[in-house]
């Protein structure tokens, strides 16, 4: 028997960093924590829906926070003179009941977030562009970027038909099981006239070679 993970989370800890970073002294303290974290991360990206963002970091302690947000068009996230983070500032604190400082970062190239470019493919599919065309597109896009390899899945009623099916489309190496693989995932719902579609997208930006030294095997993570 096997079963399928999330190729971020199983990399976490080797070559891929914690979305969340905080310290907790009890085992109340973590598990309120983690809690939070999960209403905290629901409700920026509930505010941040479809703004090109790509990943989010949660800093906290028990009377502050630091919130990162990685997004590739930092102008309109921020709106006119920051207005639309204070005001998202405002809401955390009253939210959360503690103050929470933002910083907005640029990714500089959005074509190798997983996140942003099935954001885009769900927004093509919701203005009743075919799917086919649109996730060529982005195949293209991506690989033109210089990324090892993209896979799509796409799957519901494609197109209208009766019966729900899904389809994927692969373009250059994606390679699942090896941990050195440098893999960005990310999976959305888009909203059409004949249903909901879900959207899958693997996204691999190279392989981090190995090194032997003294018989051993390590990673080199610089």
């Amino acid at each position: 028997m096997w079963q399928k993970v999330n190729p971020v989370g199983m990399r976490v800890g080797i070559m891929k960093s914690r979305p969340s970073e905080w310290f907790a002294k009890t085992r109340k303290m973590n598990a309120d924590f983690f809690v939070e974290d999960i209403q905290i991360r629901d409700f920026v990206e509930k505010q941040l829906a479809r703004s090109g963002v790509a990943k989010i970091v949660i800093r906290k302690t028990l009377k502050e926070g630091e919130i990162i947000v990685f997004a590739s068009k930092v102008g309109v996230l921020m709106g006119k003179n920051g207005e639309r983070i204070k005001k998202l500032e405002s809401d955390l604190c009253k939210r959360f009941g503690k103050p929470f400082k933002i910083n907005v970062k640029e990714v500089r190239v959005p074509e190798l977030s997983a996140k942003i470019m099935a954001e885009y493919v769900a927004s093509q599919l919701e203005a009743r562009m075919p799917y086919r065309k649109v996730v060529k597109n982005v195949l293209a896009k991506v690989m033109e970027k210089g990324a090892n390899g993209i896979k799509i899945q796409i799957g519901g009623r494609l197109w209208g038909a009766d019966i729900a099916r899904s389809e994927k489309f692969i373009d250059g190496r994606v390679s699942l099981q090896t941990f050195r693989s440098d893999i960005d995932y990310h999976y959305l719902q888009a909203m059409t006239k004949y249903g909901v579609l879900w959207i899958k997208v693997w996204i691999e930006k190279g392989v981090i070679p190995s090194s032997k030294k003294k018989g051993k095997k390590t990673l080199n993570l610089g």
